[in-house]
Parts: C-alpha cells; structure tokens; sequence
C-alpha cells in the first residue's frame, strides 16, 4: 500500500508512523498498535494521507476528547485562519505564556520604510520582532525565500533603531520566525548562519511550536474537529479568545453567550477542555 503525502509525494506505508504518533498522544501502546493494524486492513493500495488522518481521527472519538485534541493540533492551527491574523494573535499568547510581554500587528518604523510586525515580544532585556508564516494547506513548507525576507525586514528596523540616540544599547534587539508548518533545511541553516530563532514545526527538536503548546498546555479555542460548524469562532476572537484554557476562566452562561452556544453546548464543551487541559 502506498500513502500519498500532501505535498504529492507517495511512499509506502508504514504503520509505525501511526503508532507513534498516537502513543505521542497518550494512548496505550496496545492500542496503539491495534488501530494502526485497523488502518493497514481498511485501506488498500493507494491512499491519501488525509483519508488515513481523519479515519484515525474519527476512532479517537470513542477514546475521549483529550486524545481526539491532541491529534487533531496541527489540523486545528491550520484552520484559525483563513488569514493569518488569528495564528498572528495565537503566537502572541503562546509567549506570554512563556513570560514575554507581546504585542501584535504594530507599525514599526525602518531606515528605508515602514513595517507591519507580526509580534513584538519583550523579556528582560530582549527584544525580538516576530514574524508568523502561516499556512493553510497541508505539506506546506517555509523556505528560504521566508527566512530571507524575515532577516531583511529586521535588518531594516534594526539600523533605525540603532541610529536613534534614544535607543538603549544594552538591549539585545533579535528576530525570530514561527510557522505553523515545517521548514526547509535551507531555511534552518541560514536562520542559524546569521542568529534567527526559528521556531516551527518539528524544529527546534527540543523546543518545536508544538512541543511549546503541549508543555504549558497552550491549546487553540478550535482544537476539537467536532464543534467545528457549532462555534463561533469569529466571535471568540473579537473578545481575545484564542486558547482553549480561556473559556474556562468563563462562567458558562458567559462562554454560551461569546460562543454562539446554548448552554448544554457550552457545558459540553467546557468539559471536554477540562479533560484536555486537566483541570
């Protein structure tokens, strides 16, 4: 049997793959392995990746929501957009998580023109202007026509700053890029030859987007594939809401009300964020 990736590419099976990624979401090994060998007997021959995700992605179901949310992380990033204002604000959030003081969609201006930064982000005395490469479509890349054009940006601010006689010198100023995709070794290897964070997914192995949000919990408000045609997302963000953690610092007459949802719904969905978070 043969898996046709997103981006076209088509390898043989290996239902290894499904088994780790599923013990990486907290299943039992035994289970695990049980559900990859379900997937191996009901496709034959030729079969998209998408077809294998959302069939796992539909027997997770019975296993609860903490594991369907896992799962379905990268799907759900994918769907904040359609633009890339709602990840923009998602990283935002993300760091200051992390302790970062943020803020998003700032004109900033540079030696030669002005800029729109994505998110400004500030700790001690850091300072890093951070560019969100989002993408909505599977097997997307951020190459190093991104990295290139991220680095000339900050190059750009980076001189006005350091010519005003206001700036403070003991300030570190950095630039840092995060995507919601993978990126190209290209990309990898020039961001690391001339000091840029890169942030996206998989890389850094240690410290990947997803591995950020899974540390702290950081899951996005549309992580659960099932309410998808049920929230309004829409509203949600326009009152700030972007992580899942953030509807239960609501009363549930108060989250029924931003998201669009009768009360039972908004108990339903309250309790399946609690088993995700633990709390």
């Amino acid at each position: 049997m043969f898996v046709l990736k997103a981006g076209g590419k088509k390898e043989y099976f290996n239902k290894k793959n499904i088994e780790r990624s599923l013990v990486a979401v907290g299943l039992g090994e035994k289970i695990a392995k049980g559900l990859a060998d379900e997937v191996s007997l009901r496709f034959k021959k030729t079969v998209s990746s998408d077809e294998i995700f959302r069939y796992v992605l539909s027997r997770l179901k019975s296993y609860g929501p903490e594991f369907l949310g896992r799962y379905n992380l990268r799907r759900a990033i994918m769907h904040l957009g359609p633009t890339g204002y709602p990840f923009e604000k998602y990283v935002g959030k993300i760091l200051e998580e992390y302790g970062y003081k943020t803020k998003t969609n700032q004109i900033v201006q540079g030696n030669c023109v002005s800029h729109e930064v994505d998110v400004m982000a500030w700790k001690d005395k850091t300072h890093f202007i951070v560019e969100c490469k989002y993408h909505n479509t599977p097997g997307a890349r951020s190459d190093l026509k991104v990295a290139l054009y991220v680095w000339a940006r900050f190059l750009d601010i980076r001189k006005k700053w350091e010519d005003d006689p206001k700036h403070s010198q003991t300030e570190f100023h950095g630039v840092w890029l995060v995507t919601n995709t993978r990126c190209t070794s290209e990309a990898i290897d020039y961001g690391n030859c001339v000091g840029m964070l890169v942030t996206g997914w998989g890389y850094p192995k240690e410290m990947s987007l997803e591995q950020m949000i899974h540390q702290k919990k950081l899951y996005p408000i549309n992580i659960f594939p099932d309410w998808a045609s049920r929230l309004a997302y829409h509203r949600l963000y326009e009152n700030g809401i972007y992580l899942l953690r953030d509807c239960l610092k609501l009363s549930t007459k108060e989250f029924a009300r931003k998201a669009n949802l009768k009360e039972m719904e908004a108990v339903a969905f309250q309790e399946q964020a609690r088993k995700l978070i633990g709390e």
